[in-house]
C-alpha cells in the first residue's frame, strides 16, 4: 500500500509539470490574496464578493500562465478557454464556500478579530486555495487534453 501511494505521489506530483503548476499556483494564490485583501479591507466588499473578484483576477492569470508554461496545448481555442473557465467557476463556488466557512471558524471559534488584525483576512482564502490546488491540477490537465484533442478532430 505504501509503495503504491509513493509511486502515485512520485509520478503525479513530483514532476516538472506539477512543480511548474505549483509555482503558478503559489503566484496565483499571492494574486488572489492581494486582491482579496484590497477588496475586503479598503473597499469593504465582504468575504464573498472580495473572494469572487480575487478569484476572477487570479483565474485569468492562471489560465494564460498554465496554457503557456504547464499544459502547453498545441491548439488554443475559445472552447478551451470556456472549458477552463467552467472549471474555474466550479472552483469559485467551492472556494467561496470554503473561504466563508474558514472565515467563520477563524473569527468565531479561534477568536481572531479581523478589525484588530487586518492581515489575518488573507488566512481563509489561502487555506481554500491550498486545498484546491491538487484538484485543480487534475481537472485542468483533463480539460486541456480534451479540448486540444477536440480541436485536432475538427480539423
Amino acid at each position: 500500500m505504501i509503495s503504491k501511494t509513493w509511486n502515485f505521489i512520485k509520478t503525479k506530483f513530483l514532476t516538472k509539470k506539477f512543480l511548474i503548476f505549483g509555482l503558478i499556483g503559489v503566484i496565483n494564490t499571492g494574486i488572489h490574496m492581494g486582491v482579496y485583501w484590497v477588496a475586503f479591507n479598503p473597499l469593504k466588499l465582504g468575504p464573498f464578493f472580495s473572494n469572487t473578484i480575487a478569484f476572477i483576477v487570479a483565474s485569468v492569470f492562471s489560465y494564460f500562465a498554465n496554457a503557456i508554461l504547464t499544459f502547453k496545448p498545441k491548439n488554443k481555442s475559445s472552447m478551451q478557454f470556456t472549458a477552463v473557465m467552467a472549471v474555474f467557476l466550479m472552483r469559485l463556488i467551492i472556494s467561496g464556500l470554503l473561504t466563508t466557512g474558514f472565515d467563520y471558524i477563524i473569527q468565531n471559534w479561534i477568536g481572531i478579530d479581523y478589525g484588530t488584525y487586518n492581515w489575518t483576512t488573507i488566512i481563509a482564502p489561502f487555506f481554500a486555495s491550498a486545498l484546491l490546488i491538487p484538484i485543480a491540477y487534475f481537472a485542468l490537465e483533463y480539460v486541456f487534453k480534451a479540448t486540444d484533442h477536440q480541436k485536432q478532430i475538427q480539423e
